[in-house]
């Protein structure tokens, strides 16, 4: 089975949206107290290594929806994802036809 770009660029996207998924649980031992937490962009570029800052309620909000994901400014691949919100040093970008298949599929917290 081929893999399509657009699956391509949501499994690299996936990757990194499950080490933050580590952030938050790690973060997630200590009191939420409004805390900011350096999150890493969610982007397409496997090379990327810039990093978002949100609260635990603001990572939680972007969790919400499979097909969402928090990325740097700039990043966003208008070809597979659209923007839903900008806020500070982040935008939520949402995926879009197979991309957000993909990324639904790939969601950790899809089996919770």
């Amino acid at each position: 089975m081929e893999t399509s770009r657009e699956q391509r660029l949501a499994r690299n996207e996936a990757f990194f949206r499950e080490v933050n998924e580590s952030i938050r649980v790690a973060a997630g031992s200590h009191s939420s107290d409004g805390h900011v937490y350096a999150f890493l962009c969610e982007c397409a570029d496997t090379g990327c290594s810039e990093r978002v800052s949100l609260s635990l309620a603001e990572y939680e909000l972007v969790r919400a929806d499979g097909k969402r994901f928090v990325i740097a400014p700039g990043h966003l691949v208008p070809a597979i994802e659209t923007v839903v919100a900008h806020s500070g040093d982040h935008t939520v970008i949402e995926k879009l036809g197979r991309a957000g298949e993909t990324a639904v599929e790939l969601d950790p917290r899809a089996d919770e």
